[in-house]
Formats: structure tokens, C-alpha cells, sequence
């Protein structure tokens, strides 16, 4: 397949985290922006600033977000006793909002045998609830190629990890764990020309959206079904995202602030590391290869926006002072672990504002899970791994620690 050929090469070009070119300036989150004066204190952060930031993301990279408010919710039961009688696996179809798309979008529910309430991870899968989660859940319509053959699917795990398909369900039903999963495929494909034919797009006018907004509109559809479940905890759910959902994991979170946590693995350029700094993939590379993940404008707009100052750590300061978790990977440079750091790094500075280090580790490869931001690189290249999502519940645990049913 020519994907995986292609992918092989680009691995094999990927050579370690790099570093930061000396002399680089990042703008401070705090200072001066867009004629606001600069921030010193929580109250004119979340009053004045985290709006403006809010609308200069939407408006200048990631386009209209789609409301995301459920109009409905069913449910059903698909196994009372699934994972040899730990969990419950239930079958949500959500209506979505009338702004977005008639299509409903399916969410699969596992939860702990038992009352709770339990905290819960949201994720995207990337194959379809059927083939990532159980072959009893519904099947998409569309699929991306490396998901239709038992061939492909072997690649994909062995270029990206063994969980990059499906994740370790069991481990989290053991640590105490509720998991939400969606195929965000159902609703916005991954395509660039069936993502613009979706229904999804109809309403905001698919020049004015883009994959990654539609994504994370996905998320917080799935947060505002779930989170009135009496079995689950409303503040101690986690949005977890690899790679291009990592990107729409940490939007949605950044435009509400219910999210209690954010996973980011891999997020990469428009995720949590800075355009303006990375040695990895380019805004231009990125914008050329996905265009239906961003809105018309951006293309033209890149420039003016390294000007301006909007950077992915601005992002990141967003989501203060919630935790949030950045895995990266030692061969993965592409997505430029060094200017994921630096951008973390940068955003501690809102995460003072409310009494918190934020990103308090002296180096990459140091780190401290306890911290507001923590971040780690392991060895090997992007995809998931086992060992992803055992660093993910470790941070989780230390965040959660004190969630109800613990």
C-alpha cells in the first residue's frame, strides 16, 4: 500500500525531539494582545481574555464550530456484562443540534460494574466502533483505507502501536474508569471531499468550518450527553485524543471550560506544539495535505497570524487551570516534542495566575504527573501505545484522585 511506503519513509526521516532555536521569542499569553492590555490577574483572564483568545482560534485558524448541544439522546443496551462481566457496554445515538447535521452520532459506553458515579474518558477511534471497540456496534458508512482489510489493519498497528486502534478497555474498567467512544467518521469523514458533501457543513457553510472545529464539536456533543449520567462524575471527565483528534481534543476543552482534563498525544502542529518554532511539519506542509481539517481562510492567513502573535500555547494557556497531559514520542519529530515543551512551558504562565506551576519538570524526559501540565517522550514514533495510555490513567489517577466511587 502506498500509504504505509509513504509513512516508512517519513518514520525513517524522523530523527529525535530536537531543540528550540536559540534566540526564539514567544509572546507572553499575559501581555497585550488583539488591544486588550496585558492580564494580571485570574478575574481579567477569564473575563477579558480567554473570549478574545476563544474567538481569535475559531476565527483565524480553526473556523465555525458547530453547537454542539444534543437535541436527543437513546439508549441501549449491548452487553450487561461485557469484559467478562466488569463493565456495562451501552450504545448512545445522539441527535446532534439543529446548526449541525441530521446524521446522529453513535456513542459507545462502557462503564465499571457498580453505581458510581465514575470519572470518564471521551475519545475518537479511528476504524469504527465495530472494529475498535465491539463487532456488535454499529458499522460506519465510510471508512479510511488502512481500516477496510485485516491487511491494512495489521500495518497500522504495527507502524503506529498496538493501541493505536483499539485502546486498552479493560485496564480502564479495572482503574475505576468510565470510557465514551466515537467514530468521528460517521459524522465529518476524514476526507477532503467527503468531509465538504457532510451534512455537518450545510449549516456554517463548509468554506467557513474545518475537520478539526467539526471534531471538536463532536467532543463536546458527547460531553453534553453523558455528563447528566447519574454514573458519571460531571467533573471528572477527560477528553483523550492521538494526533489529529488530540488537535480537536484540545480545542474543544479550550472553548469549554466543564472539560475536567485533557490528553493530548502526539497533537503536533496546530495541537499543542508552536507553529512558529517547530523544526517538524510546517502550517504550510499541513494546510497543503489536509485541507478539509481547516477553514478557506487559513491558507491565507498564516502569515498574519505568526504577526499577531497566536501561537499553540495560547491554546494551551486556555485551558488553564485544568490538567492537561502532553505524550510525544522520541522518533517523532514531526509532530516537534521541543516546541510542544516550549509551548507548555510558555502557557505556565496563565496556570500562575491561579496559583498553579503549571509545567514544572527541567526537561522533557523528566516527567512529573502530579504537575497541572505534565509531559513525557517515550521511545519509538507516533501512534499509541499500551504504555500511552498507562502514563494517561497514572495522570488521571493523581488529577482524580479525589472523584467520587475512588
Amino acid at each position: 500500500m502506498l500509504w504505509a511506503l509513504s509513512w516508512g519513509v517519513q518514520f525513517t526521516a524522523r530523527a529525535s525531539p530536537g531543540s528550540i532555536r536559540p534566540g526564539l521569542q514567544i509572546t507572553s499569553p499575559l501581555s497585550a494582545f488583539d488591544g486588550d492590555p496585558p492580564i494580571s490577574q485570574s478575574s481579567d483572564w477569564l473575563e477579558r481574555r480567554v473570549p478574545l483568545l476563544q474567538r481569535a482560534f475559531v476565527t483565524r485558524v480553526y473556523g465555525v464550530v458547530p453547537q454542539a448541544a444534543p437535541r436527543d439522546v437513546q439508549r441501549r443496551t449491548i452487553d450487561s456484562a461485557a469484559l467478562g462481566g466488569t463493565a456495562r457496554l451501552e450504545l448512545l445515538t445522539v441527535s446532534l443540534g439543529q446548526t449541525m447535521t441530521d446524521t446522529p452520532l453513535d456513542v459507545a459506553l462502557l462503564a465499571p460494574a457498580g453505581e458510581g458515579p465514575f470519572p470518564l474518558i471521551i475519545m475518537s477511534d479511528f476504524c469504527g466502533l465495530d472494529s475498535d471497540i465491539d463487532p456488535r456496534l454499529p458499522a460506519p458508512i465510510w471508512r479510511p483505507e488502512r481500516c477496510r482489510t485485516q491487511l491494512g489493519r495489521a500495518l497500522t498497528r504495527l507502524s503506529h502501536g498496538d493501541a493505536i486502534l483499539r485502546p486498552p478497555l479493560r485496564a480502564m474498567i479495572e482503574r475505576g474508569y468510565a470510557v465514551a467512544v466515537f467514530y468521528a467518521g460517521d459524522v465529518a469523514p476524514d476526507d477532503p471531499v467527503l468531509f465538504r458533501e457532510a451534512q455537518i457543513n450545510r449549516g456554517a457553510g463548509s468554506a467557513k468550518s474545518g475537520a478539526i472545529a467539526d471534531w471538536a464539536s463532536l467532543y463536546l456533543s458527547a460531553f453534553d450527553a453523558l455528563r447528566i449520567d447519574p454514573r458519571i462524575s460531571p467533573a471528572h471527565i477527560a477528553f483523550w485524543g492521538h494526533s489529529r483528534y488530540g488537535k480537536a481534543a484540545l480545542l474543544a476543552a479550550a472553548l469549554d471550560n466543564r472539560v475536567g482534563a485533557v490528553i493530548a498525544n502526539q497533537s503536533g502542529t496546530f495541537g499543542a506544539t508552536l507553529s512558529s518554532a517547530t523544526r517538524g511539519e510546517t502550517t504550510a506542509q499541513i494546510v497543503r495535505r489536509f485541507p478539509h481539517w481547516f477553514p478557506d481562510s487559513l491558507a491565507s492567513s498564516v502569515t498574519q497570524r505568526s504577526m499577531d502573535g497566536l501561537d499553540q500555547h495560547m491554546l494551551l494557556a486556555l485551558l488553564a487551570p485544568r490538567p492537561v497531559l502532553l505524550g510525544n514520542a522520541g522518533l517523532d519529530r514531526w509532530s516537534d516534542p521541543a516546541a510542544s515543551f516550549a509551548a507548555a512551558r510558555a502557557a505556565s504562565e496563565v496556570y500562575g495566575l491561579f496559583g498553579s506551576a503549571g509545567l514544572v519538570q527541567p526537561s522533557m524526559r523528566q516527567p512529573d504527573l502530579s504537575a497541572d501540565i505534565a509531559f513525557y517522550v517515550r521511545p519509538g514514533g507516533h501512534g499509541v501505545r499500551s504504555s500511552d495510555w498507562s502514563t494517561a490513567l497514572d495522570f488521571l489517577d493523581q488529577h482524580f484522585e479525589e472523584r467520587p466511587g475512588a
